[in-house]
């Protein structure tokens, strides 16, 4: 009995013994097919990535071209804007205050539209077919407004049916475009990449390159400008101390200056002249050197702002904490960065520029909030036409308008071109900007972000 018990525990070690041996034989295959797994869906989501990659960046360089292009047709505008409201203090709204704003123009639209609906017989035929076209509109009729009556649109109306949904209203920037956006974005696809094309007004916004000089005249106001328009954005001590040890170390390598003039150099050529003397020596003539001066342009000053927008988009610039969000903004997302010029823009445009951007502009002369708030009002009745218009309009304030004309305009001249690639998880963007001169548009540089 006793053999027979010793050789069936045995028996019953050894097959257990098996088990456990097929166990983590199992569980070593397991893990190596798991492994192996892992590593082939990463080998294939690279790859994918690296096509989508390939696809977007070939979209994205496709479209800068296109864009470019395409630049000519597009002629900035100042829009009427009396009876919207101004988008300067947009920036400054939460997302309560902002829906709060477009709920009142709603209404305000509203009881325009039916207080000219009452006047309908006594106006002109051009002015009732314009009418019943926005009432046919915000009803969602037939595009055939003129074929639909008064009558027919105070039928709809006593049903309740709200005319303007505040979600569809859309406060127009200078350009009738969201700030800063000079013309409608474009939309398409390239090779299965969705594009967008975004084209922005520089001149509307913060030059940076202000505080990157080394001029005792202007160091001092430009340090305010600076100030004022972080503490505007909201950013702290720390944030704008770390901003401007930043632009310091630019400011090492250039420094900017008002209106840079073109690198000429200058060289001086012998130049050998014949020297003929009296009749005698009419067959001979002996030669003497002088010097000539030649000036050559090495680089025009359109140079100094590629040099600018390449060291704004370096990283000595941590454009990452300039494009942390204002609490509270939604879906504007309202970031400093948004309201910066980094491509060298050297002037802030006072009919497209807002209000915090305006006062820092103005800080080169005084009366910055005064100014900055009279613009407002003034552009709102018509843009203003050139810094003599302004100084008329605003004749108590000549003298600080004086002083900061070197850093004001009315016409914007410098603009920037986002071009957006997406092709599944793989995006790429490309900014190029231009500075038009005349009709023409020269391209200053372009970024692969």
């Amino acid at each position: 009995m006793k053999k027979t018990k010793t050789k069936f525990n045995t028996t019953t070690a050894k097959t257990g013994l098996a088990l456990v041996v097929v166990l983590v034989i199992l569980v070593v295959l397991a893990s190596i097919v798991y492994s192996l797994s892992a590593k082939i869906a990463t080998a294939e989501h690279r790859k994918q990535y690296f096509i989508d990659y390939q696809n977007a960046q070939y979209a994205a360089n496709s479209a800068i071209k296109y864009a470019l292009v395409n630049l000519k047709n597009i002629k900035p505008t100042l829009i009427d804007r009396t009876e919207s409201p101004d988008f300067s203090d947009l920036f400054t709204l939460d997302k309560f205050e902002y829906q709060e704003m477009l709920d009142e123009w709603a209404i305000a639209q509203t009881e325009k539209l039916m207080l000219e609906l009452e006047e309908f017989d006594n106006s002109s035929e051009e002015e009732q077919n314009d009418l019943l076209d926005q009432f046919s509109s915000l009803l969602g009729l037939s595009d055939n407004a003129i074929n639909l009556s008064k009558e027919e649109i105070l039928l709809y109306l006593e049903d309740d049916i709200p005319l303007i949904d505040p979600n569809d209203l859309q406060i127009p920037g200078p350009y009738g475009q969201p700030w800063p956006q000079i013309a409608e974005s474009v939309e398409f696809e390239i090779n299965n990449a969705k594009i967008t094309i975004q084209y922005e007004d520089e001149n509307a916004k913060m030059p940076l390159i202000w505080a990157i000089t080394t001029d005792k005249k202007i160091n001092r106001q430009a340090q305010a400008a600076l100030e004022t328009f972080a503490e505007w954005m909201q950013m702290d001590a720390e944030q704008i101390e770390g901003l401007a040890l930043q632009l310091d170390d630019i400011a090492e390598i250039k420094q900017f200056t008002i209106n840079p003039k073109d690198i000429v150099r200058t060289t001086r050529v012998p130049v050998k002249t014949p020297v003929t003397r009296g009749r005698r020596t009419s067959r001979r003539t002996r030669t003497t050197t002088r010097t000539k001066t030649i000036k050559t342009t090495v680089r025009s000053a359109i140079g100094h702002t590629t040099d600018f927008a390449k060291l704004l988009h370096s990283p000595m610039i941590d454009t990452d904490a300039l494009s942390i969000p204002l609490p509270n903004t939604g879906k504007r997302h309202e970031t400093p960065v948004k309201y910066l010029a980094l491509w060298g823009s050297q002037k802030v445009n006072i009919n497209t520029a807002p209000r915090h951007i305006l006062e820092a502009a103005f800080t080169f002369g005084g009366d910055a909030e005064e100014i900055a708030d009279q613009i407002i009002t003034l552009r709102q009745e018509k843009p203003i036409k050139d810094i003599k218009d302004l100084e008329t309009r605003l004749y108590g304030y000549n003298d600080s308008i004086q002083k900061t004309g070197s850093f004001i305009t009315t016409t914007s001249k410098y603009f920037s071109i986002k071009v957006t690639a997406a092709a599944g998880r793989a995006k790429t963007v490309i900014v190029a900007t231009v500075v038009k001169e005349g009709n023409n548009f020269k391209r200053i540089a372009i970024i692969t972000q």
